[in-house]
């Protein structure tokens, strides 16, 4: 696989997280961008905040990692071109191909893991995707003490059986220069014998640019579950992303880098990304160290993320660390992806 990403270079681009903008400037941009695509119509109207108020967000699986690659760099993967992509932007399936799986431990106590896969059939291309989150819940509070604080703090577990499963099916195609595609899936919170299901939609595009790509997504799409007599807000965000894969800077040696902005449901802007640099001893054969940065929503959670891969011919394989403060444990994924 890496003789193939040799063959191309990346233009630079401008970092958008750098500017001290207000989150209403931010919040603006974006969907000023996806009015031009004809995206922002299945957006919920402005102000966002007031229609989440108080509400929890779930399913909880909705806001982990799915990806070992992508967790490395900040969880920042909306122009990623791997199978685990659609967990991340619908648009960018119709230029994934293989398979990726991975797997995410949050000290003893939480488990996830994911599976995608992307096929081509005729001039669409077909993507399946699963996410399972396994944890202990608090004793008291019910559906919103259970997923306020996020990924961060399920090392701390709780007495209550608690799990969260997403199924997805996606489809993508190009048209016109455009890579469109869409999700629809199923997304389910069980809290001790309470379980409630529901239906969401992701929309994505994406477009070549230099020799990288910006990619838009629209993710979950929907009204939440009700667990206990709580209404829960799917995790609704809109994210705009600038990436590429490896690319060479000098012999032996690649780079890569993902960027993203999204903004949440209740207007939180977040920036994200992350660089990737490769070692090549040999054609086909990379070792790579990854390292991301964010601003993270969640007290708790890490400014940093980072990691390692293997690439041998079509198979990576890939680990990522999450450092957690509190005196929390550091979280770690492991995955492996096929081309």
């Amino acid at each position: 696989m890496t003789h193939l990403l040799r063959k191309g270079g990346m233009c630079p681009s401008a970092n958008i997280a750098d500017s001290p903008c207000s989150a209403h400037r931010a919040r603006s941009l974006v969907f000023s961008l996806l009015a031009a695509t004809g995206v922002s119509a299945a957006l919920p109207s402005q102000p966002l905040a007031a229609q989440t108020s108080g509400r929890p967000e779930a399913p909880l699986a909705l806001r982990v990692p799915a990806s070992a690659r992508y967790a490395a760099l900040a969880n920042a993967g909306v122009s990623g071109t791997d199978a685990d992509v659609i967990f991340y932007n619908p648009g960018m399936l119709a230029q994934a191909r293989g398979m990726a799986v991975s797997g995410q431990r949050f000290g003893v106590q939480a488990t996830s893991g994911s599976f995608g896969s992307v096929q081509v059939l005729g001039a669409v291309t077909i993507g399946v995707g699963a996410q399972t989150l396994n944890y202990g819940a608090p004793a008291a509070g019910g559906l919103e003490a259970a997923v306020r604080t996020g990924a961060p703090r399920l090392s701390d577990g709780g007495p209550i059986s608690a799990s969260s499963n997403v199924f997805v099916l996606g489809a993508a195609r190009t048209i016109k220069g455009f890579r469109l595609g869409a999700n629809v899936k199923y997304a389910e919170e069980r809290l001790g014998g309470s379980r409630d299901g529901v239906a969401a939609l992701d929309v994505g595009m994406n477009r070549p640019l230099g020799s990288a790509t910006i990619g838009v997504s629209v993710q979950n799409i929907g009204a939440g579950p009700q667990i206990g007599g709580i209404s829960g807000s799917l995790p609704t965000r809109v994210t705009i992303g600038y990436g590429g894969g490896l690319f060479p800077i000098w012999e032996h040696f690649d780079i890569g880098m993902q960027s993203q902005l999204s903004v949440e449901r209740d207007g939180f802007v977040r920036p994200a990304g992350g660089v990737e640099l490769g070692y090549v001893p040999v054609e086909g054969v990379s070792v790579i160290i990854r390292q991301g940065i964010r601003l993270p929503r969640e007290r708790d959670a890490s400014l940093v993320t980072g990691g390692l891969g293997v690439t041998v011919d079509r198979f990576s394989f890939d680990y990522a660390f999450d450092p957690v403060r509190g005196g929390r444990p550091v979280s770690h994924r492991v995955g492996i992806r096929v081309k």
